[in-house]
This record gives structure tokens, C-alpha cells and sequence, in this order.
């Protein structure tokens, strides 16, 4: 179980980290030059 772990984590990191940034950029939208 742990290589299963180690190996999904990094991908399981990277998509928290997209979401978030999708999100917060949906909460306070970046006004566009």
C-alpha cells in the first residue's frame, strides 16, 4: 500500500494545489489588461 501511497501523492498534491488556485482565482477574479 505504501508504493500506491508514494507514487498517487505527488499527483494528489499537484491537483489540490490546481483546484485551489482555480478556485481562488474564481473568488477574486484578476482583473484583465
Amino acid at each position: 500500500m505504501e508504493p500506491f501511497l508514494i507514487f498517487v501523492a505527488p499527483f494528489l498534491v499537484v491537483g489540490l494545489s490546481v483546484g485551489f488556485l482555480f478556485w481562488w482565482g474564481a473568488r477574486k477574479p484578476k482583473p484583465k489588461r
